[in-house]
């Protein structure tokens, strides 16, 4: 049996120790947000994915599941002490976490290591340590082919899904063949970069997001965290910057929930529309860096 069943034979590059380790270090000097942690690592990872792709070298990914995503029977998050303390729960909580893998050869062996520098700042590191990092029980994982984006979910397990009532296949397929033992799991598919993701730019979305929730913490809250003077605009400042989907329906849906509602919206009219204009000008300047790599690409493979 196939350990990782889906990654395809030669799909991810084999390189040495050295380039590894310069690769990382061109990543990080990308500008990728990775400071902000409540949210986006599946577009960090796919601009990561892009980034490689246009030096010449195609990665794989390792998704993590925490049991609240595959499973009716539990609430377990991955879950974790914001060390910026912007989330109002002082946790950050995540349902899944991925991030890009390349097999790297050291001596005689290839080890799978993972690019996360938002949890690993340093170098790549193997995935077994990153899976230790996230320090959740029954996590599940696969690591797969790069080239899927994000994936799907159910309230009906795979093995419902899969068979209707006569015990017949259903006629639209997945994406994705998952393993056997992803049968009673309520992930069910996994889908490409491509159509309304591609159309409607979520990859830079995201990076626009995380930038400028960064760029919020560290001139708008940093400084007051430790002043008791300013205890209730710091507690809305969290409210809004370290609850990812308050901050995503404010700046990227320019909406409203019941927190970020009229009133919180009316009090805080300035800065929001402050922190607005740099979020377009997040998003058209990773549209723009995103576009160049895929040029970048596009013309290696017409050479």
């Amino acid at each position: 049996m196939k350990k990782h069943p889906l990654l395809k034979p030669r799909k991810a590059s084999v390189i040495d120790l050295t380039t590894a380790n310069l690769l990382f270090a061109e990543i990080i000097q990308t500008g990728l947000p990775f400071g902000y942690q409540q949210a986006n690592c599946h577009n960090i990872s796919h601009y990561i994915r892009t980034f490689l792709e246009s030096k010449g070298y195609q990665c794989a990914k390792i998704w993590a599941f925490a049991p609240i995503v595959y499973s009716t029977y539990s609430t377990k998050l991955i879950s974790f002490t914001d060390k910026k303390n912007i989330s109002p729960t002082g946790k950050i909580d995540w349902g899944y976490h991925v991030a890009p893998i390349i097999q790297v050869r050291i001596g005689t062996k290839v080890r799978k290591m993972v690019i996360d520098p938002g949890l690993f700042p340093k170098s790549p590191v193997r995935y077994r340590t990153w899976l230790a990092k996230l320090k959740t029980r029954k996590l599940i994982y696969l690591i797969m082919d790069s080239e899927w984006y994000l994936y799907n979910s159910s309230m009906i397990p795979n093995s419902q899904l899969q068979y209707d009532s006569n015990g017949f296949t259903n006629s639209i397929q997945p994406n994705v063949k998952l393993p056997d033992w992803f049968s009673d799991k309520l992930i069910t598919d996994f889908f490409k970069y491509e159509e309304e993701a591609l159309d409607q730019h979520w990859i830079e979305k995201g990076l626009a997001i995380n930038e400028t929730a960064m760029a919020f913490y560290n001139n708008e809250i940093k400084a007051l965290l430790n002043s008791n003077l300013h205890n209730d605009l710091v507690s809305d400042y969290k409210m809004l910057v370290g609850n990812v989907f308050n901050f995503e329906t404010i700046f990227r849906d320019n909406n409203w929930n019941y927190e970020m509602n009229d009133n919180f919206q009316f009090k805080h009219q300035n800065i929001i529309a402050k922190y607005r204009e740099i979020y377009f000008s997040n998003l058209n300047k990773w549209i723009e860096s995103h576009s160049k790599l895929n040029e970048l690409i596009a013309h290696k493979q017409t050479i």
